[in-house]
Protein backbone atom coordinates (compact mmCIF):
# COMPACT_ATOMS: atom_id res chain seq x y z
CA UNK A 1 0.00 0.00 0.00
CA UNK A 2 2.86 2.41 0.81
CA UNK A 3 4.30 1.95 -2.69
CA UNK A 4 0.90 2.69 -4.24
CA UNK A 5 0.48 5.81 -2.09
CA UNK A 6 3.97 6.98 -3.03
CA UNK A 7 3.35 6.39 -6.75
CA UNK A 8 0.01 8.22 -6.61
CA UNK A 9 1.49 11.19 -4.72
CA UNK A 10 4.41 11.35 -7.18
CA UNK A 11 2.01 11.27 -10.15
CA UNK A 12 -0.04 14.08 -8.61
CA UNK A 13 3.13 16.15 -8.10
CA UNK A 14 4.13 15.56 -11.71
CA UNK A 15 0.71 16.21 -13.27
CA UNK A 16 -0.37 19.32 -11.33
CA UNK A 17 2.34 21.61 -12.81
CA UNK A 18 1.46 20.39 -16.32
CA UNK A 19 -2.22 21.22 -15.81
CA UNK A 20 -1.35 24.64 -14.36
CA UNK A 21 1.06 25.33 -17.24
CA UNK A 22 -1.71 24.53 -19.70
CA UNK A 23 -4.12 26.75 -17.80
CA UNK A 24 -1.60 29.63 -17.86
CA UNK A 25 -1.01 29.13 -21.58
CA UNK A 26 -4.76 29.32 -22.21
CA UNK A 27 -5.04 32.43 -20.05
CA UNK A 28 -2.32 34.12 -22.13
CA UNK A 29 -3.95 33.14 -25.42
CA UNK A 30 -6.31 35.27 -27.43
CA UNK A 31 -9.23 32.97 -26.60
CA UNK A 32 -9.17 33.96 -22.90
CA UNK A 33 -9.73 37.41 -21.44
CA UNK A 34 -6.61 39.35 -20.53
CA UNK A 35 -6.16 37.86 -17.05
CA UNK A 36 -3.26 36.22 -15.30
CA UNK A 37 -3.86 33.12 -13.18
CA UNK A 38 -3.65 34.98 -9.82
CA UNK A 39 -6.23 37.48 -11.10
CA UNK A 40 -8.48 34.65 -12.27
CA UNK A 41 -8.14 32.91 -8.89
CA UNK A 42 -8.91 36.19 -7.11
CA UNK A 43 -12.10 36.70 -9.10
CA UNK A 44 -13.13 33.08 -8.56
CA UNK A 45 -12.51 33.37 -4.83
CA UNK A 46 -14.66 36.50 -4.59
CA UNK A 47 -17.42 34.84 -6.60
CA UNK A 48 -17.54 32.07 -4.01
CA UNK A 49 -16.75 34.29 -1.00
CA UNK A 50 -18.36 37.70 -1.55
CA UNK A 51 -17.46 40.28 1.06
CA UNK A 52 -14.06 38.79 1.82
CA UNK A 53 -11.29 41.11 2.87
CA UNK A 54 -7.74 41.57 1.64
CA UNK A 55 -6.33 39.21 4.27
CA UNK A 56 -8.69 36.40 3.21
CA UNK A 57 -7.60 36.86 -0.40
CA UNK A 58 -3.87 37.09 0.36
CA UNK A 59 -4.00 33.88 2.40
CA UNK A 60 -5.88 32.03 -0.33
CA UNK A 61 -3.72 33.25 -3.23
CA UNK A 62 -0.54 32.82 -1.17
CA UNK A 63 0.91 36.31 -1.49
CA UNK A 64 1.80 39.13 0.89
CA UNK A 65 -0.76 41.77 1.83
CA UNK A 66 1.07 44.49 -0.18
CA UNK A 67 1.12 42.23 -3.27
CA UNK A 68 -2.56 41.37 -2.83
CA UNK A 69 -3.40 45.04 -2.38
CA UNK A 70 -1.65 45.86 -5.65
CA UNK A 71 -3.50 43.06 -7.47
CA UNK A 72 -6.87 44.18 -6.05
CA UNK A 73 -6.08 47.80 -7.00
CA UNK A 74 -5.51 46.70 -10.60
CA UNK A 75 -8.71 44.61 -10.70
CA UNK A 76 -10.68 47.47 -9.12
CA UNK A 77 -9.27 49.92 -11.68
CA UNK A 78 -10.37 47.55 -14.45
CA UNK A 79 -13.89 47.49 -12.99
CA UNK A 80 -13.85 43.83 -11.92
CA UNK A 81 -13.92 44.34 -8.14
CA UNK A 82 -15.90 46.72 -5.97
CA UNK A 83 -14.75 47.80 -2.51
CA UNK A 84 -17.29 48.53 0.20
CA UNK A 85 -16.74 49.52 3.82
CA UNK A 86 -17.50 46.82 6.36
CA UNK A 87 -20.69 47.91 8.17
CA UNK A 88 -19.38 46.38 11.43
CA UNK A 89 -15.92 48.01 11.22
CA UNK A 90 -15.50 50.98 8.92
CA UNK A 91 -11.70 50.55 8.98
CA UNK A 92 -12.11 47.29 7.07
CA UNK A 93 -13.02 46.95 3.43
CA UNK A 94 -15.07 44.14 1.93
CA UNK A 95 -14.51 43.06 -1.67
CA UNK A 96 -17.15 42.03 -4.18
CA UNK A 97 -17.21 41.07 -7.87
CA UNK A 98 -18.85 43.55 -10.19
CA UNK A 99 -21.04 42.38 -13.07
CA UNK A 100 -18.09 43.04 -15.37
CA UNK A 101 -15.92 40.91 -13.07
CA UNK A 102 -18.44 38.08 -13.23
CA UNK A 103 -18.56 38.33 -17.01
CA UNK A 104 -14.79 38.27 -17.49
CA UNK A 105 -14.49 35.36 -15.03
CA UNK A 106 -17.16 33.43 -16.94
CA UNK A 107 -15.38 34.07 -20.26
CA UNK A 108 -12.04 32.97 -18.83
CA UNK A 109 -13.56 29.82 -17.35
CA UNK A 110 -15.21 29.00 -20.68
CA UNK A 111 -11.90 29.43 -22.54
CA UNK A 112 -10.06 27.15 -20.10
CA UNK A 113 -12.91 24.62 -20.09
CA UNK A 114 -12.92 24.50 -23.91
CA UNK A 115 -9.17 23.92 -23.93
CA UNK A 116 -9.41 21.16 -21.32
CA UNK A 117 -12.37 19.60 -23.15
CA UNK A 118 -10.35 19.48 -26.38
CA UNK A 119 -7.58 17.57 -24.61
CA UNK A 120 -10.00 15.28 -22.75
CA UNK A 121 -11.75 14.44 -26.04
CA UNK A 122 -8.72 12.27 -26.87
CA UNK A 123 -9.83 9.82 -24.16
CA UNK A 124 -12.45 7.14 -24.65
CA UNK A 125 -15.57 7.07 -22.45
CA UNK A 126 -14.10 4.63 -19.94
CA UNK A 127 -10.91 6.66 -19.51
CA UNK A 128 -12.91 9.86 -19.21
CA UNK A 129 -15.10 8.28 -16.50
CA UNK A 130 -11.96 7.22 -14.58
CA UNK A 131 -10.49 10.73 -14.76
CA UNK A 132 -13.77 12.29 -13.65
CA UNK A 133 -14.09 9.86 -10.74
CA UNK A 134 -10.48 10.45 -9.70
CA UNK A 135 -10.88 14.21 -9.80
CA UNK A 136 -14.03 13.95 -7.68
CA UNK A 137 -12.12 11.90 -5.13
CA UNK A 138 -9.30 14.46 -5.09
CA UNK A 139 -11.78 17.30 -4.62
CA UNK A 140 -13.23 15.51 -1.60
CA UNK A 141 -9.82 14.87 -0.07
CA UNK A 142 -8.48 18.36 -0.54
CA UNK A 143 -11.72 20.16 0.33
CA UNK A 144 -11.90 18.13 3.55
CA UNK A 145 -8.35 19.20 4.41
CA UNK A 146 -9.25 22.91 4.22
CA UNK A 147 -9.37 24.72 7.56
CA UNK A 148 -12.88 24.94 8.99
CA UNK A 149 -12.49 27.67 11.63
CA UNK A 150 -14.68 30.79 11.56
CA UNK A 151 -11.93 33.03 10.22
CA UNK A 152 -11.18 30.74 7.27
CA UNK A 153 -12.65 31.51 3.85
CA UNK A 154 -15.99 29.79 3.41
CA UNK A 155 -15.23 27.90 0.20
CA UNK A 156 -12.22 27.37 -1.98
CA UNK A 157 -12.50 29.20 -5.26
CA UNK A 158 -13.12 26.96 -8.22
CA UNK A 159 -11.57 28.48 -11.27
Amino acid sequence: MADLLDACARELLDVMPLVMQDLRRTMRSHTAPDLRVPELRTLAFLRNNPGSNLTDLAEYIGVSLPSMSKLVDALTFRGFIDRKPDPADRRRVRLFLTEEGRTVLMKAREAVKANFSAKLARLDAEELAKVTTGLGLLRGLFAAAAPQDASAPREAARV
